[in-house]
């Protein structure tokens, strides 16, 4: 299960929306993309951090 977790992060730190067109994708569209990208990422790096945690750090974490 910890790969599995593992490769998931993996993936979200890696996202990237690879596909836009930049003669129909107006400031507005263009900066909603970035935030979804940096948001997904950042979920990722979450996601990393917490599998680096051993058990003492997860429990008080928990407690707060």
């Amino acid at each position: 299960m910890k790969d599995k977790l593992k490769l998931l992060a993996k993936w979200l730190k890696e996202y990237s929306d690879g596909y836009f067109d930049p003669y129909t994708e107006g400031v507005l569209e263009a900066q909603l993309r970035q935030n979804k990208e940096d948001t997904i990422q950042q979920i990722g790096d979450y996601l990393e951090e917490i599998l680096a945690m051993d058990d003492d750090q997860i429990k008080d974490e928990l407690k707060q």
